[in-house]
């Protein structure tokens, strides 16, 4: 596929002079988004998703490095002149104008001719299920709605790629959850490429068709989430990504495991073949609905790995009982014995 985004060893440090310090939001971050994919940046507060988001845009100049929006040097271009829809954490609507003329705002400062942002901005406002209240204000929608119309606006005006920036933060948690199908079907009928920057694992897992895992600003790991979740490049990864466990096993070098794959014995039962099994002690349950999350101390270990969180089926276990725990060698993630970057 055509790459549409690329970023060559691009860097933007806050509060440069000259270099001579500053702080580095992003270091030297290679990056390619091509035609039709849905690609995520995803990390913590702090991690340079939003930095990278807002130089593919315009907003920022990269401190060193180069931006190529099909395969043209925009580095320098200005966000006007950058064929590029944006949907922002706030919305940004205009209170006065009415949802047609929110969605055709772009087009209208392109100098398209009334007709033609009269049939777009409706044709949009119809994508996202709201052509029947194209008169209305933005006053008078819910905030799901309120973002749909800002997701027309950024589609109006067929941009060369979309650009997200953790659109769904302000919502709540089954509305999210709506609005994430919603997008996702948006962007496969339009076929438009499309970069979201969000802190939400599981938004990145159903969303994307590449996901890249920034810290501090550098990547750290990237590849569809069939490949990342079940295969953490580095122990950051696997944190981020909710493996709780890196436990000490013997005949093992550095590795984690996901608290649904551990398995909790009682009274006489034993691990099975091609599992490893180890003594321990129950402590805090939280009764989960579903299942209880158990904490249960490895007997005899020390350290940030003798604490395990595991996913119990049942509400049998308390805290102080012995229980055995069952380690699947086939759910174990090897990890690198010293932290390396990967790109």
């Amino acid at each position: 596929m055509t790459p549409v985004v690329e970023l060559d060893r691009v860097s933007h440090i806050f509060g440069d002079r000259g270099g001579k310090g500053g702080t580095t939001a992003v270091a030297e971050l290679d990056l390619t988004v091509r035609q039709g994919e849905f690609t995520t940046l995803l990390g913590p507060s702090g991690c340079g998703k939003t930095t990278t988001l807002r130089m593919i845009a315009g907003f920022l100049q990269p401190t060193s490095g180069r931006i190529l929006l099909e395969g043209v040097d925009a580095t320098r271009t200005p966000p006007e002149k950058r064929n590029i829809g944006m949907v922002f954490q706030s919305y940004a609507l205009f209170p006065h104008m009415t949802l047609r003329d929110n969605v055709g705002y772009g087009l209208r400062t392109r100098k398209v001719a009334s007709d033609e942002v009269r049939r777009r901005a409706e044709e949009a406002l119809d994508l996202v299920g709201l052509a029947h209240l194209a008169d209305r204000k933005p006053a008078e929608l819910s905030g799901g709605q309120q973002q749909r119309v800002a997701l027309a606006r950024a589609v109006a005006i067929r941009p060369s790629v979309l650009l997200l920036d953790e659109p769904l933060s302000n919502l709540d948690a089954q509305l999210r959850v709506q609005m994430r199908r919603e997008l996702l079907r948006v962007q496969r009928e339009t076929g438009l490429t499309a970069v979201l920057v969000t802190h939400d694992q599981d938004e990145a897992l159903e969303l994307s068709d590449t996901m890249v895992i920034l810290n501090e600003g550098r990547l750290e790991q990237q590849g569809s989430p069939r490949d990342v979740f079940p295969r953490p490049a580095n122990r950051f990864v696997a944190e981020f990504l909710g493996y709780d466990n890196f436990p000490e096993v013997p005949g093992h070098g550095p590795v984690t495991v996901r608290p649904e794959h551990v398995r909790l014995l009682s009274g006489e039962a034993r691990e099975e073949s091609g599992e490893t099994g180890l003594d321990g002690t129950v402590g805090e349950v939280t009764f989960q609905g579903s299942n209880c999350l158990v904490e249960a101390a490895i007997n005899g270990a020390e350290g940030p790995g003798s604490v395990l969180r595991v996913l119990h089926p049942s509400d049998d276990l308390r805290p102080g009982d012995p229980v055995r725990i069952a380690l699947p060698h086939r759910h174990l993630v090897e990890l690198p014995a010293r932290e390396v970057t990967t790109g």
